[in-house]
This record gives C-alpha cells, sequence and structure tokens, in this order.
C-alpha cells in the first residue's frame, strides 16, 4: 500500500480538497488544463486525477466523445481516470488505482451505481475518500447524472458504524472554490459558554476569523477554551485541549479531540462541556450534527457523559435564555 501518505492527510482530505492546477495540454487526447472556472463549453467536462503526491487534485479539461449516452460517457470517464497514459504522469496521477477494479456501471433516473471491486477494501482512509471524491466531482458533470452511489461486488459501501453509505452529489465533498465560507472568512458567531455554576450554557455572540487553513469549527472551539474578559461566563473545556481537526462530511461534522478532554474540569459538568461544543458548532449552519472522536477512536462516555460516542444533535435545555452576552 501507498505507505507515503500519512493518516495527517485526512484533515485535507475530507474537509477540504484543493485543486492544483499545473500547464498541461495533449491535443491527442483533447484534454488541456483548466484555470478553475465552472463554465466549460458543450460537451467538455473537467476531470479530477490526483496530483503528483497523490494527496490532493489535479483537474484536466476533456472533450467527452459520448454526450448522448450517460452511460457510455461514464464508462468513458472511468476509462480515463484509471490511465494516464500518454499524459504528463510527473504532474497527475490516475484516480483509480491499479488495484482497483470498476465491475460495472448503472443508471437509475439520475442516480449511478458505480460497483467497485474488493481491491477497494484494500486502500486506507485517505485514499478511498480521494478515490470516491475524484468519481463523484467527475461523473455528476455528465448531463443525466447527478449522484453516485457505490457498491463493493454488489454490496452496499457502508460507513465505520457499518451504516451503508448513500448516493453522493457534487456537493458531498468541499473543493478549494467552495471554501469561502469554511476558511479565510469572518463570520458572526454564537458561541456557548459555561455559566459560573458549571451547570448550564450562556449564548455568547462576537465575530471570528478563521484563516491560516483553519475551518471556522476548530476557530470555535479553540475560542470556547478562553472566557471572554469581564463576565459570568467561564470556559467550558480543559485549557490543554488539542482539537486534532474539524471536518464536515454529508452535514455531519467530525470532531476528533486529544485525549485531554478527559482531563476533570472542577466546576463544569460533563454534560454541559460536551453541549458547548456541540451547540457552537451546529450554530455556524454547516452541520447539523457532531460526531467526537479521542485521538481517532470513539469514547464511549467522558465520565458522567454516558452518550459521548453518539451523533449529536444541538441542545438547548442547558441554556439560560435569560442571560445572553455579545463582544462590546
Amino acid at each position: 500500500m501507498r505507505d507515503h501518505r500519512k493518516t495527517g492527510y485526512l484533515l485535507l482530505l475530507l474537509v477540504l480538497f484543493g485543486i492544483l492546477v499545473a500547464g498541461c495540454a495533449s491535443a491527442a487526447d483533447s484534454e488541456e488544463d483548466t484555470s478553475g472556472q465552472e463554465s466549460i463549453g458543450d460537451g467538455v467536462i473537467r476531470l479530477y486525477y490526483l496530483d503528483a503526491d497523490e494527496d490532493s487534485f489535479h483537474t484536466v479539461d476533456y472533450t467527452l466523445e459520448n454526450t448522448e449516452d450517460p452511460l457510455l460517457a461514464s464508462y468513458e470517464v472511468v476509462s480515463r481516470l484509471s490511465d494516464t497514459e500518454d499524459s504528463h504522469t510527473e504532474i497527475y496521477k490516475p484516480a483509480i488505482y491499479d488495484d482497483v477494479v470498476v465491475n460495472s456501471i448503472s443508471i437509475d433516473g439520475v442516480e449511478e451505481t458505480v460497483d467497485l471491486g474488493v481491491g477497494y477494501r484494500q486502500l486506507d482512509a485517505a485514499e478511498a475518500i480521494l478515490l470516491r471524491a475524484a468519481m463523484v466531482k467527475s461523473l455528476v458533470q455528465i448531463d443525466g447524472v447527478e449522484s453516485v452511489r457505490f457498491t463493493i461486488n454488489g454490496d452496499s459501501l457502508l460507513d465505520s458504524d457499518d451504516n451503508p453509505i448513500g448516493p453522493m452529489t457534487k456537493d458531498t465533498f468541499i473543493l478549494e472554490e467552495e471554501a469561502d465560507s469554511l476558511y479565510d472568512s469572518e463570520e458572526n458567531v454564537t458561541l456557548y459558554y459555561a455559566d459560573m455554576e458549571g451547570s448550564g450554557l450562556i449564548e455568547y455572540k462576537t465575530e471570528l476569523s478563521a484563516d491560516d487553513n483553519m475551518p471556522m469549527e476548530t476557530r470555535v472551539l479553540l475560542e470556547l477554551m478562553t472566557a471572554p474578559e469581564n463576565t459570568d461566563m467561564q470556559s467550558p473545556l480543559p485549557s490543554d485541549l488539542t482539537i486534532n481537526q474539524t471536518q464536515i462530511h454529508n452535514g455531519v461534522c467530525y470532531v476528533d479531540l486529544s485525549k485531554d478532554i478527559e482531563n476533570a474540569l472542577p466546576g463544569v459538568e460533563e454534560k454541559v462541556m460536551v453541549y458547548a461544543m456541540v451547540n457552537s458548532i451546529t450554530a455556524l449552519g454547516n452541520a447539523t450534527s457532531v460526531q467526537f472522536t479521542v485521538d481517532g477512536e470513539k469514547m464511549e462516555s467522558l465520565r458522567d457523559f454516558d452518550s459521548f460516542h453518539l451523533m449529536m444533535t444541538n441542545d438547548y435545555s442547558l441554556v439560560d435564555s435569560a442571560i445572553k452576552g455579545t463582544k462590546q
């Protein structure tokens, strides 16, 4: 397996799939580089290959030969994504790995099903996400294809909890040109700090900026680690906590924390700690639920809070609606 990619790539891959564009042209293949514009001529789509380091994408414009039949066009795209022969392979590489076979493609309405061979199961998490993203972002540009579902030898593709993964659309994966709402942005946000008794939450409105490739979800959690001055609020999180990563996929914000989340925080109930994070993240509007892991693993309970392993939605029952704070 391609062991040069580290687990740390997952943050980049799941939250922000950057598109690296370099100069490349091949008249024989009817391909030429894009400059990132969304508008492409009739019959021209943007193929998503892997970049030279296989940790992000390189896009290439491609003129479809089969423009009238979406199924034939899909097989054509898969063939192109599987092979960069006669192309500049020092710049980009196939998006479908050599050990992954596409068994079949079928279309039902505007939903396409791509059946992959068992070689897919040998990919690590980063490789699997790259492959799915490249195929989906390429295939949904075909007229008549709006979503792509994956199966493995006829069986549904499952997530880490053995739940079937549904069809994926052009919005499933966040790309560089779509990331303005997550990166290098300023937003009016609502944070939830612990009250001085540590048994409830206080709503606090402020403005935050996320830069240096830090998603706003991470920025919000870091902000919760320090309570605003001259207020009747306290931080709901341990000061030595590390936010390993936050990533959004299909409306879920996956948050990986360091083991310091287990450190006792005197005077703050565990439920308050958890929902300070959940409410603050979901208030951003990019995710409707939150799933926590600790150093990459689900943790059944956080001391007295026994639902820490579950996917959680906001809960405002702890919020004192009579007390609200605003940054002056």
